[in-house]
């Protein structure tokens, strides 16, 4: 007895074509075209995500704009101080402008970091290398 062909087949007897390495869904040869290895939901995903990532030239400018508000806050804490007359006071706004001025260096060095990571002569900051 031969097998006949029928135009319509059984899709619950399929094998999966493979398994989605983001949601571990079965996917089908009738699933429609997807990512190598990503189900549709799973590479749109992907492609979104990559869409969205910022370079590292990008984060810097973010950088310096936040070193440009510490250092202005900065100021103001000193002209604070230098107005105050009460010792406690002024010793509470020291600790402040001490501890922002180690923040607004770290937040500046690592704007240059980020602007300079691809150069290839660039001689990085000890501090910030593995």
């Amino acid at each position: 007895m031969t097998r006949q062909w029928y135009p319509y087949r059984d899709k619950q007897r399929d094998q999966p074509r493979f398994f989605c390495a983001g949601c571990g869904e079965e996917q089908y040869s009738y699933d429609g075209e997807a990512v190598p290895g990503l189900c549709l939901e799973c590479g749109r995903r992907a492609r979104k995500r990559e869409e969205d990532a910022m370079t590292l030239r990008e984060m810097s400018v973010e950088y310096r704009a936040q070193v440009q508000v510490l250092r202005e806050r900065i100021q103001e804490l000193e002209q604070a101080q230098a107005a105050s007359g009460d010792p406690g006071e002024r010793s509470r706004l020291e600790g402040r402008i001490q501890l922002l001025t180690t923040i607004w260096r770290e937040t500046r060095d690592q704007a240059v970091l980020l602007e300079r990571y691809y150069e290839r002569g660039y001689r990085r900051n000890g501090r910030y290398t593995i």
